[in-house]
């Protein structure tokens, strides 16, 4: 059967370069410009029909020689706006933008006048996230996201909420959901989250209050196929809002929320290439497992006749891909608990940083990285009532991929 993945196809992408022209005038005389340094802020890209637009600052750091034969410093931020024309572009669909600061060229009119030019090119790549059946074949490999499965559930929740002045009247009540969290088991996707309400209400004064309220909440969506490790997408709308004012100060609300899950899962495949549909896809560089032992000795706090457990976590990894290899750093964070000499039981923790890397041949900078590491072994033993040896066994699996345009054959298309 041929999968259905979820995957970026490339609707169209375009280049366009601007250039900022400006005056500035320096805090003090100069004799000379030593160097200007640029570069693009606070970057924002919308995207509207058949165009994206782009806005930014542009910050510039100036070097000059003053009369005096010091070199100062002075700095300046330029806003700036443009567009790139890309057809077929609609609000909603995913934007990828790089800007390049090509030239900076200046000169000195005068003491304190300085003449910039600065010309930045901006490279477009707009796609749209689909579901699609694609042919197998013998292509490329390539890393998809493969879709397991996916479900809509409707729920209502419903609480009464004391007023902190007495109404006669409630005007609007604005919700969002917020803080999602999402845990996959068999079948089911758990979710909890916060529902974000204000409440806009007229006192008996004929003033309008605000009142905010968080209500913490927890339901799950059946998805069959679904297991531990997958990924998933969660996507909440609040449907209705409903509200009652019982009393003065007595406010019945029901808010009814649909929440849509996605659980996709990592899987490679050899696509067929030819016409089709063209997709931004991750080409498999290479892969390749690593373990490593750490092991340290720890003074508890406190002395002890026995260690009940350890439990531990990776924290906090960061990667960085050189020739053939990828570097990996983070930080074993682990939670001991352990029976004292008062015979009640103690907890410490305890983080220990590590580095290790794996190699992958045909890895280069600037090509991508997944990092999935477990927890394979936890050994531990009490040397004496204070010193704790340890030793813990990590197992890293890596893949390096390269973002990639490919022409796929496909079966059907379908949107999401």
């Amino acid at each position: 059967m041929d999968p259905l993945i979820r995957a970026e196809v490339v609707i169209g992408e375009n280049t366009k370069q601007l250039l900022i022209e400006r005056n500035v005038t320096l805090s003090l005389r100069a004799i000379k410009v030593r160097n200007i340094n640029a570069e693009i802020r606070e970057l924002t890209a919308d995207v509207i029909a058949d165009k994206v637009v782009i806005q930014g600052v542009l910050h510039k750091q100036i070097f000059f020689v003053g009369e005096d034969n010091i070199v100062h410093h002075q700095a300046e931020d330029v806003s700036f706006s443009t567009f790139v024309d890309v057809p077929g572009a609609e609000p909603g669909m995913n934007v990828q933008l790089h800007p390049i600061i090509e030239t900076v060229i200046y000169n000195l009119l005068t003491p304190t006048l300085l003449h910039q030019k600065v010309v930045i090119e901006f490279f477009v790549k707009i796609t749209e996230t689909r579901q699609l059946n694609i042919l197998t074949g013998t292509g490329p490999l390539v890393r998809v996201d493969q879709v397991v499965g996916e479900n809509t559930k409707q729920e209502l929740f419903e609480n009464f909420v004391t007023l902190a002045n007495p109404a006669i009247k409630i005007d609007d009540i604005t919700v969002k959901i917020q803080d999602i969290e999402t845990h996959v088991i068999e079948d089911k996707v758990i979710i909890q989250g916060v529902i974000h309400k204000q409440i806009f209400y007229v006192g008996t004064n004929n003033v309008e209050y605000h009142q905010g309220e968080d209500i913490e909440f927890s339901t799950f969506v059946d998805v069959p196929g679904a297991l531990p490790g997958m990924d998933v997408e969660v996507v909440p709308v609040v449907e209705f809002v409903h509200f009652d004012l019982r009393d003065a100060t007595t406010l019945l609300q029901k808010v009814v929320v649909e929440f849509f899950a996605k659980v996709t899962e990592s899987v490679q495949i050899n696509v067929a290439l030819g016409p089709g549909a063209l997709l931004k896809l991750e080409t498999v560089v290479g892969e390749n497992t690593n373990q490593i032992l750490v092991e340290n000795l720890f003074t508890l706090p406190v002395p002890a006749i026995k260690i009940r457990e350890i439990v531990a976590r990776i924290e906090d990894i960061s990667t960085e891909v050189i020739e053939d290899k990828v570097i990996i750093q983070g930080v074993l964070h682990k939670q001991i608990f352990f029976i004292g000499t008062d015979n009640l039981e103690h907890h410490q923790a305890e983080d220990i940083p590590f580095s290790t890397f794996v190699d992958i041949i045909g890895a280069t900078p600037g090509t991508n990285v997944r990092v999935d590491s477990r927890i394979e072994t936890i050994l531990f033993e009490l040397e004496d009532s204070t010193t704790l040896r340890q030793k813990v066994v990590i197992e890293f699996f890596v893949k390096v991929t390269q973002t990639q345009q490919l022409l796929v054959q496909i079966v059907s298309p379908y949107y999401l």
